[in-house]
């Protein structure tokens, strides 16, 4: 029989390593030139609408799994279903956006509060809403 381990290291072991700090390699709002049809300032612009974009769908797509988890009342399931259909075909759009603004040799948004200053999207109430609204 081995002998048991120190169970702080172990631990050590698993406890992931945060605080590490990279060189940037791309600012957000650089857009690097890629060999594609577009002029250097098409690409530009057009990361910059997308960019838009993407903050509004994310928006969007966490409004609905907000409603999927608060729905409420007679029409509970059906919602429940609706919202959670809705949130996934916002997903699939989320990726699709951030790909294309890649793509174009930009930097997608993609962090929460990054999303929140961008978003065009008014912020909805913490809690649970009528169900018609």
């Amino acid at each position: 029989m081995s002998k048991p381990r120190n169970p702080g290291a172990a631990g050590d072991r698993a406890r992931p390593l945060d605080r590490q700090k990279a060189h940037e390699i791309q600012a957000f709002g650089h857009v690097t030139r890629l060999p594609i049809a577009l002029s250097q300032n098409v690409a530009s612009q057009s990361v910059e609408n997308l960019n838009q974009v993407l903050a509004d769908t994310i928006t969007l797509r966490d409004l609905y799994k907000k409603h999927h988890w608060q729905v409420a009342g007679p029409t509970f399931y059906q919602l429940h279903l609706l919202f959670d259909k809705h949130y996934e075909e916002q997903n699939e759009l989320v990726d699709t956006i951030a790909e294309r603004i890649q793509s174009l040799g930009g930097i997608s948004l993609a962090m929460a509060a990054d999303v929140a200053e961008t978003t065009i999207v008014p912020r909805p109430p913490k809690g649970r809403e009528e169900v018609p609204v």
